[in-house]
């Protein structure tokens, strides 16, 4: 009885690494199934060099490039930063209610605005604003809500009734 239960495990289990090799187009799964424990190897992605496709590889690339934003101005930059924070709600939100979301575009946005905001602080540099009166530029923008009304509003879902 043992016997035929370890058969049917066994037949399960080749039959799940047919399908799982059939269905993976791109790379081939090398697995090997003996009496016992299941024992499978590494999967080894066997692909075709990127010059026989016709491809170029995939480069990741920032949102915009630090140069592009040095040619901002002031406000342009606040709108940037605001927008961005925006995104990162957003991108949260989607997290939040379990929607698929990539894990990178996170890391991108912050990116973008750490960008700006080292800009906006590097031309307070150059103006000649000390630390402490940069400090309380900022508080007083946000008791104002300036920055807040840069940030667009969300668009309201429509009532279907």
């Amino acid at each position: 009885m043992a016997s035929l239960a370890l058969n049917i495990i066994l037949a399960i289990t080749a039959l799940v690494v047919l399908i799982h090799a059939h269905y993976s187009s791109d790379s081939l799964a090398l697995s090997f199934v003996q009496r016992g424990p299941v024992v499978s190897t590494p999967v080894m992605h066997m692909r075709a060099p990127a010059s026989s496709r016709g491809l170029t590889p995939c480069v990741r690339r920032a949102v915009t490039d630090a140069k592009d934003l040095r040619k901002l101005n002031d406000d342009q930059i606040l709108d940037e930063i605001a927008e961005s924070s925006r995104e990162l709600l957003v991108l949260r939100m989607a997290q939040s209610n379990r929607r698929e979301v990539k894990p990178s575009d996170f890391g991108l946005h912050k990116k973008k605005i750490a960008q700006l905001k080292t800009i906006q602080r590097e031309r307070e540099i150059a103006n000649g604003v000390g630390k402490r009166e940069s400090r309380k530029m900022k508080q007083k923008a946000y008791r104002n809500m300036d920055i807040l009304k840069r940030i667009r509003k969300f668009e309201q879902p429509a009532d279907d009734e």
